[in-house]
């Protein structure tokens, strides 16, 4: 039988009798010799698919499948018979459509049995087409949705994603669109674990940027919470801005999210202000946080570190804006929000050294005196010493203080500082009175430092003034004796200190044998009380000459003025001296011009050296040596220095 010269009707007619005869093969093939042999006949359509039919019917699926390409492959877009027959053309597409349904359907069933390449490229391709030929109709968003599917399950991630994006957000909403939406967030999160470095995370961002749309067209799913506190969990990790913003989002969803996810939620926010530097919003998120979080959970220690060192920044910055009373409060804080904290010791520190900077000396101190109580093996107690020593002192509590430098000089490892610290604790001491504990320490002091010369001679003199003002007369001539010897024999390490105190321990060294002297009293016999006495005076002048030649002003004025007062007190007791008995009146007269005569160049002595001392107002010298001077020529010559308007001319033209 011709094809060519055989009309439908027939055609028709030999198939169905062919059927008749069960001959399957043979009525399928009349049906498709015809659409081979005119393949731009307006029956050709209808025949073909006869032959679908035929083997469909006789349960011959192989051949119904290729049927069925055949058809797709004749009838349709790319097909001639389009533009032979347009009409007919469009009378098939239905068939085409339906066809091409079934073979992506065919295909992804055997690819998902198969687990083969070439199954899953098959049933791709005829995806593909089923949604190039028909992308608006109604089938097509779940046929996209399968079409993501098959691609996720090949482990072709990127084209998925792509997929389940176009099938959530390209077509009118449907009842896979949320499904598809979520899907391509898998898909990206399956990318992830095949990706490193720098293509990671531009993989991620576009993973949030998928996430957040889906968040927003899908606002009521019931995934959107958790999409969200993914998402801004994703953001703080890529250091992106909008993580708080996400994360906001999760905590102003109604109804509320899972506490689960509020936790997280309020985490990025508490971390991502710590980070800005708005610590104040860190310590309120980190509280939150901290209430959802249970109590025996392993990381809510963290958390309470967490807390802590956001009220601790909180008064760093107080500080540094100049708020000090605003900075101690928060630091004072830390000790109430997280007592446990490892910041607590430092913010207690630092609440001290603010308030020590506010001259706040009393808490100061009660801050500090508690941080060495309660923090004893923390670092910083190396520089609590110091500031308490300051606070004490500021205080007016010099022992406190004193002991404070004690504890300094005996702990520090820097020299400098220990040597520096024992003397001053022992300053402080003497300052407050407890002269026994001064003298203690300056003893240690020299003890331990015997070097330089000029310390070790200040040391023996303030323990020589401790000496005098207990009345220890003894112990402070041994120690003028030391300075004394001590200067003389310094050499090169001799200093102006050294020579002043030296100058000064030499006249003190005076004042037993001028004492001494005093003591003589010019009785009968006169020749021996007076021999007595002039060698005592002499002795008592070549010790304060020696002093005025020692080169120090202060000396040197000083013992000006005790040998001029020597000269007048001599004079003064010869005049006072015993009468002997027994003379007459005018033997008596006599005795006394005698007397007189004997004194008065004594006297002369001691004006001449008192006007010496006040001559050293020339140099600039007017020390208390010299006003006594000025106070004994009064009295040596009054006609000349009596009165005080001429006293202080003379001065002014000595001056």
């Amino acid at each position: 039988m011709s094809a060519s010269r055989t009309s439908s009707a027939s055609i028709s007619n030999w198939a169905s009798l062919y059927i008749k005869q069960e001959r399957t093969k043979d009525a399928a093939d009349a049906f498709g010799a015809f659409a081979k042999r005119q393949p731009l006949h307006a029956q050709a359509p209808q025949l073909q698919a006869r032959v679908i039919d035929i083997y469909q019917n006789a349960g011959f699926a192989t051949l119904a499948i290729d049927a069925k390409k055949d058809y797709v492959s004749r009838y349709g877009m790319e097909g001639e018979f389009r533009k032979a027959n347009p009409e007919g053309w469009e009378a098939a597409q239905p068939l085409v459509k339906t066809h091409m349904a079934e073979l992506a359907r065919h295909h992804h069933a055997l690819a998902q049995k198969s687990k083969a390449s070439a199954d899953y490229q098959e049933a791709v391709r005829w995806y593909r087409a089923y949604l190039g030929a028909f992308p608006n109709d109604p089938d097509a968003a779940q046929n996209n949705f399968l079409l993501a599917e098959l691609l996720r399950e090949d482990n072709r991630f990127p084209e998925a994603a792509v997929e389940y994006e176009k099938t959530a957000y390209q077509y009118p909403t449907h009842e896979r669109s949320a499904d598809a939406g979520y899907s391509a967030l898998l898909s990206y999160a399956a990318q992830e674990k095949r990706v490193q470095g720098a293509d990671l995370q531009a993989l991620q961002r576009t993973g949030v940027d998928s996430a957040l749309r889906f968040a927003k067209t899908f606002p009521a799913d019931a995934r959107t919470p958790t999409v969200l506190t993914n998402t801004a969990e994703k953001l703080f990790a890529l250091r992106d801005e909008r993580a708080e913003p996400v994360a906001e989002q999760v905590l102003a969803l109604q109804p509320p999210a899972p506490a689960t996810q509020r936790r997280v939620a309020w985490t990025v926010v508490a971390h991502s202000a710590f980070e800005s530097s708005r610590f104040d919003r860190a310590e309120r998120a980190y509280l939150e946080v901290l209430a959802l979080t249970p109590e025996k959970e392993a990381g809510r220690n963290e958390l309470v570190e967490r807390v802590a060192a956001s009220v601790y920044k909180q008064g760093e910055q107080a500080r540094a804006a100049g708020k000090l009373r605003d900075a101690v409060g928060h630091f004072n804080r830390v000790a109430v929000v997280a007592p446990q904290s490892a910041v607590r010791a430092n913010a207690q520190y630092d609440a001290a050294a603010a308030l020590i900077a506010l001259k706040d000396w009393d808490l100061a101190a009660s801050t500090l005196e508690d941080f060495r109580t309660r923090f004893p093996k923390h670092p910083l107690q190396a520089e609590v010493g110091g500031k308490l020593a300051v606070a004490y002192m500021e205080k007016g509590q010099w022992s406190r203080a004193a002991s404070e430098f004690e504890r300094l000089a005996a702990s520090s490892t820097d020299a400098k500082v220990a040597r520096a610290a024992l003397w001053q604790a022992a300053e402080l001491h003497e300052k407050g009175g407890a002269r026994t504990l001064a003298a203690k320490t300056y003893e240690r002091y020299l003890k331990q430092y015997p070097d330089p010369l000029e310390t070790s001679i200040e040391a023996r003199w303030r323990l020589a003034q401790i000496a005098k003002k207990d009345g220890d007369a003894k112990r402070e001539m041994a120690l003028m004796n030391d300075i004394y010897r001590a200067d003389l024999a310094g050499g090169n390490a001799r200093t102006n200190r050294t020579r002043y105190l030296g100058a000064m321990a030499s006249l003190a060294l005076v004042e037993p044998s001028y004492e001494a002297y005093k003591k003589i009293q010019l009785v009968e016999p006169l020749a021996k009380s007076l021999k007595l006495k002039k060698a005592k005076m002499d002795e008592v002048l070549k010790a304060y000459s020696a002093a005025a030649n020692s080169g120090v002003a202060d000396a040197a004025t000083a013992a000006t003025y005790h040998i001029a007062a020597i000269y007048q007190d001599f004079s003064k007791a010869l005049l006072n001296s015993q009468r002997p008995k027994r003379l007459s009146k005018l033997e008596l007269e006599q005795y006394n011009l005698m007397l007189e005569e004997q004194a008065d160049p004594f006297n002369e002595k001691s004006t001449e050296l008192h006007e010496i001392n006040i001559r050293r107002t020339a140099d600039g010298i007017y020390d208390e040596w010299v006003k006594k001077s000025y106070t004994a020529l009064k009295e040596l010559r009054p006609v000349r220095y009596g009165k005080t308007e001429k006293s202080e001319a003379i001065v002014d033209a000595i001056r």
